[in-house]
């Protein structure tokens, strides 16, 4: 009983957190509308195909019954068109759209027409072609309008004497516009010779066929739409309950009342007030998946709440560039060019456009940190570098100065530019979307690694929460995206050069106190083992703790794999070493490596016989799993053997 009251609870602090947000999200697109009152034009693309706009005389006859191409007939394909008149096919075509991108709100039972308005008429060129529509041709769509209108004026001009009119002879006349457009012709050069081409052999049978009348006024045509959306909006009718002269009902924005996808039915709110809202409200959700659609509006996008003076800035700055600026560089115009010191208290929407607007995450951020303060220094400390005209150049220490450096950088390397991609200044990252296990750098190891983890960095990095990346995940991270190298990669001089290990490990040791609350500085600790190193190969010290015991080794697996001759070595050679779970069981894969390669080992009384000796008599019961960093760090910093060979030649 307990269980079920705590399971209720639950679904009730979930239920109101929705209710919440929703109510913020109707806020917010209301407030940016009135601040920027033709948002709902940016970034609207028109559809391909052919627009015609037509004016009826005070007859109620079609003024000139001509088609005049670039004067009232338009063909929208690749062709750019004058920016006036686009708006002008925008506005028209925007008070006409359907609710959703199914067609279980348009106005013909047949499903045609997708315009819903008693001033427009729109379909696709192929329902010309449709075999299971009566009649030929052109008559195939005017055997519809007699219904589609009817439709039309009943919801949307609510009984106005005038308007119903006006849309009747926009009907009587629409017969007559498709017969002209189906007769008419344009003129092109082909060969030095002008062909006739009819117009309809210019658009694809996938593009519209979009008619537009003139004489009602852009508002009469929005007064129209939303007279249409009051009746549509809402899931269904059936639940709508009228409360102070208002109607309340379920709205279709991301969810349903479907019987048959019961995962979208507002189970909890079926019987409950407060969970409908009004037919303006209702529109209002219905504009923020508009603006959404249109990419208007960044993604991630921050909801700030009580601050509609920044929601406005960062929609302003997402759509001052032509290109899209990522979220990041939206985030580090805020507060380096803004000089914008914090963010805080606002909802942070993921969303994705498939067929439909899908949320991928929704969440909280009660306060967001974007500047590393203090910053981190991740200091080359096993010598990566890459070779340029036959130099080898040391990679400088890299500086992680805010939170997106991070992603930048650390997530880039992590997860082998397959998580956050940086190819030619273009920066993408894919914390929800599908991805192909093909395209992964990596292989299965890599690919499986940024499924567990990529929501727990996306929380880390875009939400500020810094718990939700654990010491053990950075471990496991770490440990198997070098894996992922030591499973592909091949091995094309010494061991020890692996450019992308090394840097992985850099960041490792320079990270761990990141995700560790240990005071030790695993950077420096490197650098102390190459020293000890050092000591031992000269025979003047001994190891001392499970650490250097693991570094040596892993000095000393490197100089072995060394002495194979196999062609087309990998790094795969490295992995029945990483199989050994204990320190005795290492010691005698060593111990048998040595055997394999004494022939090409020196009997020199130098440093690896002082290095191996070490190695082979420590403790021989050691866990060898938390000490993997330390070996890995020993097979890839520079091999202390060969410098005292240097030394002895010398």
């Amino acid at each position: 009983m307990r269980h079920r009251l705590r399971m209720l609870d639950r679904k009730e602090r979930i239920n109101n957190i929705i209710k919440i947000m929703i109510r913020e999200i109707i806020n917010f697109t209301e407030n940016i509308i009135a601040d920027i009152p033709d948002i709902m034009q940016w970034k609207v693309q028109l559809n391909k195909g052919l627009y015609v706009i037509v004016e009826i005389d005070k007859d109620g006859k079609w003024s000139n019954d001509t088609l005049s191409v670039d004067t009232n007939c338009f063909l929208v394909n690749d062709n750019t068109i004058d920016a006036a008149i686009q708006l002008k096919l925008v506005q028209y075509g925007q008070q006409g759209l359907r609710v959703g991108t199914t067609m279980n709100k348009v106005l013909d039972k047949k499903k045609q027409i997708f315009s819903c308005s008693p001033f427009i008429l729109s379909f696709k060129k192929k329902s010309l072609l449709n075999e299971k529509l009566e009649g030929l041709g052109i008559e195939k769509i005017t055997i519809l309008l007699p219904e589609y209108f009817a439709n039309a004026q009943q919801t949307c001009l609510n009984n106005e004497e005038r308007l119903i009119q006006l849309s009747k002879s926009f009907q009587y006349i629409c017969p007559n516009v498709l017969n002209k457009i189906n007769e008419t012709s344009i003129i092109e050069h082909v060969n030095g010779e002008e062909r006739q081409i009819p117009i309809l052999d210019k658009i694809k049978d996938e593009d519209y066929i979009n008619i537009y009348l003139k004489n009602a006024t852009i508002q009469e045509y929005k007064d129209a739409h939303y007279a249409y959306l009051m009746d549509k909006l809402f899931n269904t009718n059936y639940y709508n309950v009228k409360y102070l002269n208002e109607i309340y009902g379920f709205s279709g924005f991301l969810s349903g009342l479907n019987s048959k996808k019961p995962f979208l039915e507002h189970k909890t709110f079926i019987n409950n007030i407060n969970g409908r809202i009004t037919s303006k409200d209702a529109k209002l959700l219905a504009d923020f998946e508009n603006l959404l659609i249109n990419k208007v509006l960044p993604n991630p996008l921050p909801i700030i709440i009580d601050k509609n003076e920044t929601n406005r800035e960062v929609i302003k700055l997402f759509n001052e560039e032509t290109e899209k600026s990522s979220y990041s560089d939206l985030i580090r115009k805020l507060f380096e060019k803004r000089n914008i010191k914090y963010l805080s208290n606002y909802y942070l929407i993921n969303y994705s456009k498939k067929k439909n607007i899908e949320l991928n995450d929704v969440d909280f951020v009660t306060s967001f940190r974007y500047f590393i303060n203090p910053h981190i220094s991740i200091l080359n400390i096993l010598q990566s570098g890459t070779i340029n005209d036959n130099e080898f150049e040391l990679s400088p220490t890299i500086e992680l100065n805010n939170i997106f450096d991070f992603e930048r950088i650390v997530v880039k390397s992590i997860f082998n530019n397959s998580l956050v991609k940086i190819k030619e200044d273009k920066y993408s990252t894919n914390y929800f979307g599908d991805i192909d296990p093909q395209y992964v750098t990596g292989g299965d190891i890599m690919y499986m690694l940024i499924m567990k983890y990529r929501k727990s960095i996306y929380d880390y990095i875009y939400k500020s929460k810094t718990n939700a990346i654990t010491n053990i995940m950075f471990e496991d991270m770490m440990y198997q995206s070098i894996y992922s190298n030591i499973k592909s990669d091949k091995i094309s001089r010494l061991f020890s050069w692996n450019n992308s290990i090394k840097t992985k490990l850099n960041i490792w040791f320079n990270l761990y106190n990141t995700f560790n609350n240990n005071t030790e500085n695993m950077a420096s600790k490197v650098t102390e083992l190459l020293v000890k190193m050092n000591n031992v190969a000269k025979g003047e010290s001994h190891f001392e703790n499970p650490e250097e015991f693991a570094f040596g080794a892993g000095q000393v697996v490197s100089y072995l794999i060394d002495r194979s001759v196999a062609n087309n070595k990998t790094y795969a050679m490295l992995e029945p070493y990483l199989q050994k779970t204990k320190s005795g069981q290492l010691q005698n894969a060593i111990a048998l490596s040595i055997a394999v390669y004494k022939h090409d080992i020196s009997t020199y009384k130098g440093a690896f016989q002082a290095l191996a000796s070490d190695v082979l008599t420590f403790d021989d019961a050691i866990d060898m799993k938390p000490l993997f960093k330390f070996f890995l760090a020993g097979c890839f910093c520079d091999c202390i053997i060969y410098q005292k060979k240097k030394n002895i030649n010398n």
